[in-house]
C-alpha cells in the first residue's frame, strides 16, 4: 500500500488540482501497472480512501478534483524519505516510486538519503556472505540452496552499484532538485526538461 499511497500522492503534487482521470491516464502512462502492481480501477478508489483520511483535499466540481493537505505533504516526503533511504529486499517497486519524484527534495537531502541506503546494502551484503558461508559450512540444507544466497548477494551488489552511480550523477549536477534553478523538475507545457541544468549566467535552459 504505500507504494501506491506515495505514487497517489506525489502525482497529485505534480497537477494539483487534478481529477482522477487525467490522474489515472498520466499514471497509466507511468506503466505503474507493469512494475508497481497498480491496477487502474485501484487508483480512484486510492484516490477517495486518501481523501477519507484527510490527506487529500476534495475539490467541489463536476468531475472531483484533488489536491494534498498539509498532512498529505508530510505523508508524501516521509514515504519519498523511506523508499530512498530504505531498501526493501525481493520489491523494487517501493525504491521506483521514489525514482518517479526524487527531484522533489533537495538535492543533498537526496544524497543523504542514498547515503543512507548503501550504509543498509553494505550490512545487507555482509549478512548474506555470512549466511552463506554458514549454510555451507553446517551442511544443514541442500548444497544448491547456496545459489538463494548467491542470487540475492548479486541482487544487492547491483543496487550498491547503482546507488553508486546515480550518486556521481548527482554530484556531478544532473537533474534539477527542490530549491535550485529553474527547478524544482516540473513539466513546462507538458514538456519535462533536460537532464543537466544549464549553468549558463542567464540560467535558462537551452
Amino acid at each position: 500500500m504505500s507504494t501506491t499511497r506515495l505514487l497517489l500522492l506525489g502525482a497529485v503534487r505534480i497537477f494539483q488540482p487534478v481529477h482522477g482521470y487525467l490522474l489515472r491516464r498520466e499514471l497509466l502512462s507511468w506503466q505503474v501497472e507493469d512494475w508497481a502492481h497498480v491496477k487502474p480501477g485501484s487508483i480512484y478508489s486510492g484516490l477517495r480512501t486518501l481523501s477519507a483520511h484527510g490527506l487529500l483535499e476534495e475539490m467541489a466540481g463536476d468531475p472531483v478534483s484533488y489536491r494534498l493537505t498539509p498532512d498529505g505533504e508530510n505523508e508524501f516526503r516521509r514515504l519519498l524519505d523511506l523508499a530512498l533511504r530504505q531498501p526493501e529486499s525481493g520489491d523494487p517497486s517501493r525504491l521506483l516510486a521514489g525514482l518517479c519524484f526524487v527531484t522533489m527534495l533537495p538535492r543533498e537531502e537526496v544524497r543523504e538519503a542514498l547515503r543512507a541506503r548503501a550504509l543498509m546494502l553494505e550490512a545487507s551484503a555482509s549478512g548474506t556472505a555470512a549466511a552463506l558461508r554458514t549454510m555451507q559450512t553446517g551442511r544443514l540444507a541442500p548444497a544448491s540452496t547456496a545459489e538463494l544466497f548467491h542470487v540475492i548477494g548479486c541482487w544487492v551488489e547491483g543496487e550498491r552499484a547503482w546507488v553508486r552511480d546515480v550518486c556521481a550523477r548527482i554530484d556531478a549536477g544532473h537533474y534539477r532538485f527542490a530549491g535550485e534553478e529553474p527547478g524544482p523538475d516540473l513539466p513546462v507545457d507538458g514538456v519535462w526538461p533536460p537532464a543537466v541544468l544549464d549553468r549558463s549566467p542567464s540560467g535558462k535552459t537551452a
